[in-house]
């Protein structure tokens, strides 16, 4: 049974391909793409690569955060788990911006070789914080 569990597990999570991403950059207009991983009510997290003008990709996490996810009573529990989702992100060095929408913006810079990793810390986060 765990192994099936494990399996299910695998496929839910989107593999990231920083060379698809890369290439999809370079045919851009603007020289980047953008792979959306996950939404959920209170938060978003996407991966993407810009191309600098000297042809080297860069990699970067994109995490924004919901902080009143719908018109109804404000949700101080949910608000209480994203202040805790969002210090995490900062001790992780991640920068933030204020965004019109209620939103923060979380970005930051990856390897190519530190995607998955990430990735996998986020899920790991956002299942710890999120699902209580």
């Amino acid at each position: 049974m765990k192994e099936h569990s494990e399996e299910r597990k695998l496929k839910e999570t989107k593999s990231i391909d920083a060379t698809a991403l890369q290439n999809e950059a370079k045919k851009s207009e603007h020289r980047e793409s953008y792979m959306l991983l996950e939404r959920k009510r209170n938060y978003r997290a996407g991966v993407g690569a810009e191309i600098a003008p000297s042809g080297q990709p860069t990699f970067f996490f994109e995490i924004l955060v919901n902080l009143c996810s719908d018109f109804s009573m404000v949700d101080l529990s949910l608000l209480e788990r994203s202040l805790v989702f969002l210090k995490d992100l900062k001790a992780r060095g991640y920068s933030m911006s204020c965004q019109d929408d209620n939103f923060v913006s979380c970005q930051k810079a990856v390897t190519s070789e530190n995607l998955a990793g990430e990735y996998k810390t986020i899920r790991s986060m956002t299942k710890r914080i999120f699902q209580k």
